[in-house]
Formats: C-alpha cells, sequence, structure tokens
C-alpha cells in the first residue's frame, strides 16, 4: 500500500465524511482494513503522488494529468506531515507505528500549524482534542 504523508492524520481522525460517496466508501475500506489485527502491520510506503495513493484513487480532486486539483495546496500538508510525523518518500512504515507517532508528536498545538488550510480541519480537530 502507498500513502501520502498527509493522509495519516486524515485515516486517524475519519468520521465518514468525505469529498463524494465513492471517496467516503474507498476512504471507510481503508479505515477499517488499517485498523484490523492484519492492517495494523501492513506496510505502507510513502508517495508523493496521488496516482500511487490509495486513499487518492477514489478523490474526485485527482486530474487526468495525475495531480490533485489543489496539487499545492496537499503539496505544502504533505510537507508538514512528513515534519512532525518524520516521514520521508519511499519510506516504509505500518499503521501501528503511525498511530504512536501521532500520539506522541502532535499535539493540539501541532495539529493546527500543520493542518492549517485543510478543507477537513474543522471536523478533525474535535477527535484530536479528545
Amino acid at each position: 500500500m502507498k500513502l501520502r504523508p498527509h493522509h495519516f492524520l486524515c485515516i486517524f481522525c475519519f468520521q465518514g465524511k468525505g469529498y463524494s460517496p465513492e471517496f467516503i466508501a474507498n476512504l471507510s475500506l481503508l479505515v477499517n482494513f488499517l485498523n484490523s489485527k492484519i492492517g495494523e502491520d501492513t506496510p505502507i510506503t510513502i508517495t508523493p503522488k496521488a496516482t500511487e495513493d490509495a486513499m487518492c484513487a477514489a478523490c474526485p480532486n485527482l486530474q487526468s494529468n495525475g495531480l490533485c486539483a489543489s496539487q499545492e495546496k496537499v503539496a505544502s500538508l504533505d510537507a508538514k506531515h512528513s515534519q512532525v510525523l518524520n516521514l520521508r518518500i519511499d519510506q516504509v512504515v505500518t499503521w501501528k507505528e503511525i498511530k504512536q507517532r501521532i500520539l506522541e508528536r502532535v499535539t493540539l498545538e501541532k495539529f493546527t500549524e500543520t493542518c492549517a488550510g485543510c478543507d477537513w480541519y474543522k471536523v478533525c480537530i474535535l477527535k484530536m482534542a479528545k
């Protein structure tokens, strides 16, 4: 499986909302799998490419040129998330490792810095505040 760096917090905070019914269905399957006993140890390769990302596959913002309609914004989010979660392109991690990093590194202050500008910030902040 491959994911972009900013998708880890999206998965962690997922609450059944998204860009389209297809996107929500895909993300629900992904979240359920990763939170399963088998899924939490599945190798995940960090990618910068939307065309390789398991979450982007069903996103209505994925354009025919392989880029996100909000490419500049998501590239910025990827950079911020890479820094806070200590990720690098082509690194292989597991969901279990990433959840631990999120719990250890992502304070409310870091979450606000890292996710500022994301369309889903207001949805996710509720989970991060718990």
